[in-house]
């Protein structure tokens, strides 16, 4: 099964679920309540907070009715958040749909790439477009760095507090003259529900991104009646990753052909091991100043298909010099890496990976009642 493979969220949402992972072992996970999402236009954004202020994450094509929307979180033992949620009924949804945006069309996806977007502060949300239509970038900015700073400042302080004191604190609201609105929640940090706009409530609820930077898809749920059900996204927690480690000696004797191997035919995978650049790939004449005089001691693997996790190559024999990878580059279904080594490679190298064979969402095992 492909990365578009998405956390069983029936189950997900679902209270005291326990699931047996493979790498992790026994995982639980619970569902908390982080607020209600107002939203005056009902053009819903899902984006990393920490980006709000740029303006350029476009809600998703398909609107819904403006309102108030109760969002939940899937959280698990360890305290990542696995899935969050707007809900727009209380009927179950009984199929999912990946959320697009304009310009996104789900038939030019090959294997397992997916839409979604992309985190590096650790956090994702739900805020109405309109809400951010009406603030200046710099008011945003503001805002948001102001609401992380005050969630980690109380998650800090509950930190070094007795369990008593951790299990009874309230939930704490922080409203000034400026307009400023934040309620926070000690039982579930960093979630956050901010306040953007004052004169139609809207607010922007952010939460944990499960574990931290990455991409992240979202899906929308319809009922039996075709009806929208809510809103998902899939921060991949609770989907078991299968890898497989892949060794090929002497790899050297595929130079300027395709490697074959009956493991990468299997994955549908085809990498050709090259010293010449691709000519799809350009680097910058700074990335180049280091690059070794002598072309031997420069590696490419382009690769098209599945992508691997990690790639090792080891020079073989007596070797003094080490290794340095000096770019990687991706684009649509093909990748690229290269290696800069200060020797040239000897016949008897060894090409290393590790890929992502099958993905597949957990299911429970039983409930933790």
């Amino acid at each position: 099964m492909s990365l578009k493979a998405h956390t069983n969220f029936l189950a997900a949402f679902e209270p005291n679920q326990v699931y047996e992972s493979l790498t992790e072992g026994r995982i639980t996970s619970d569902v908390f309540q982080a607020g209600d999402l107002v939203l005056p236009s009902g053009r819903i954004i899902a984006c990393d907070p920490g980006w709000l202020w740029c303006k350029d994450v476009d809600p998703f094509s398909r609107t819904v009715p403006p309102g108030r929307y109760p969002v939940l979180l899937s959280v698990v033992d360890s305290g990542r958040t696995a899935c969050a949620m707007v809900k727009f009924c209380s009927e179950s949804p009984v199929r999912w749909e990946m959320a697009l945006r304009p310009g996104e069309d789900l038939t030019e996806l090959i294997r397992n790439q997916f839409f979604g977007y992309g985190v590096d502060a650790g956090m994702g949300c739900f805020v109405d477009a309109q809400v951010v239509e009406r603030r200046s970038d710099e008011e945003l900015q503001g805002l948001v760095d102001r609401a992380i700073e005050q969630s980690w400042q109380l998650h800090n302080w509950l930190a070094a507090q007795d369990l008593v004191t951790q299990l009874t604190y309230p939930s704490q609201q922080i409203v000034d003259r400026s307009g400023f609105n934040l309620t926070l929640d000690p039982d579930n940090l960093p979630t956050f529900n901010l306040t953007l706009d004052p004169d139609t409530g809207g607010n922007a609820i952010a939460f944990g991104s499960g574990d931290g930077d990455g991409s992240y898809a979202s899906y929308w749920g319809f009922t039996a009646d075709d009806e929208l059900a809510c809103l998902v996204t899939d921060f991949k927690v609770l989907l078991e990753y299968i890898t497989q480690n892949i060794e090929i000696e002497s790899v050297m004797r595929f130079l300027e052909k395709s490697i074959e191997h009956p493991d990468l035919e299997r994955l549908e995978m085809a990498i050709r091991l090259s010293v010449h650049r691709p000519s799809w790939v350009q680097l910058s004449d700074d990335s180049l100043n280091d690059q070794p005089s002598n072309p031997d001691c420069i590696v490419v693997l382009e690769g098209q298909g599945r992508q691997p996790w990690s790639v090792d190559l080891e020079p073989g024999g007596r070797y003094s010099g080490c290794s340095m990878m000096s770019s990687e580059w991706i684009e649509e279904d093909r990748w690229y890496r290269e290696y800069w080594f200060n020797e040239p490679l000897q016949a008897n190298a060894v090409l290393k990976m590790t890929v992502n064979s099958e993905v597949y969402p957990l299911q429970p095992v039983t409930t933790n009642a």
